[in-house]
């Protein structure tokens, strides 16, 4: 799976799990500031791209990824 791939599933699961438009959302996206630190919301995306990418991503560590695109390394480093 290319990076480009891996970021539009972000993109997916973010507009899933944040009830935001993803037309809104790319790499660049802050996750906090512009979708926002609901744990419910970060549980439900984390748990998407856990179970598609077969990857953990610890809910303390969730918050470390600052963009779109920090998380989309993350994923493809695990993978």
């Amino acid at each position: 799976m290319t990076r480009e791939e891996v970021v539009a599933k972000m993109i997916e699961y973010a507009a899933m799990a944040f009830q935001a438009d993803a037309a809104n959302i790319n790499e660049n996206t802050n996750i906090a500031e512009e979708l926002g630190v609901a744990s419910t919301q970060r549980v439900a995306m984390s748990a998407s791209i856990e179970n598609d990418f077969d990857v953990m991503i610890p809910v303390a560590r969730f918050g470390n990824y600052k963009t779109i695109g920090e998380l989309a390394d993350f994923v493809m480093e695990e993978m």
